[in-house]
């Protein structure tokens, strides 16, 4: 098992939030986000679903960054009866809720909301409690506001990725 030194994305996100702008010369949130979506590329490819995807589930180990915690991880032909909810509430989709299974889908929901992570420095929802009102708000379709400086197709791709409609979500 690999030690990822230096610490999750949230942590990083804290600490470096403003010297990561989207006009750098090396766009450094593209270059997360880019090394984000091959790891979760590489998990969907394997036929697994992470379950459990946020901030605190990315690693930087020195320049890559790693997706870790895959405990609650489970193959996507899993028939577990498990319909237990895991997770951040933030980061889990809202057809979970409903007691749907977990899915790739419901992966790249969480993604999406990390994509919004990294357009504010800030996790999704945080100004609020993470309870049942949240949970409502999220299923009448309470997304977080996107920033100004958010480039749109960055913006457009992030709220295809929180489409309330699973089939509608990039792959």
């Amino acid at each position: 098992m690999e030690y990822a030194s230096e610490g999750d994305l949230h942590k990083y996100l804290q600490k470096n939030f403003t010297s990561i702008a989207w006009s750098n010369r090396y766009n450094q949130k593209l270059h997360i986000l880019q090394e984000i979506s091959k790891g979760l590329e590489y998990i969907h490819k394997n036929k697994f679903i992470h379950r459990d995807f946020h901030s605190g589930n990315i690693l930087l180990d020195v320049f890559q960054w790693k997706i870790g915690d895959l405990g609650l991880s489970q193959s996507e032909s899993s028939k577990s009866l498990n319909n237990e909810i895991y997770g951040v509430i933030p980061y889990i989709a809202p057809e979970i809720f409903k007691g749907a299974a977990f899915s790739k889908e419901a992966d790249i929901y969480s993604f999406g909301m990390i994509m919004w992570e990294l357009t504010t420095g800030c996790k999704p929802f945080a100004n609020v409690e993470h309870d049942i009102h949240l949970i409502y708000k999220i299923l009448d379709g309470e997304r977080p506001n996107i920033t100004e400086d958010t480039p749109k197709c960055y913006a457009d791709l992030m709220k295809s990725c929180w489409d309330p409609d699973p089939k509608k979500r990039p792959s």
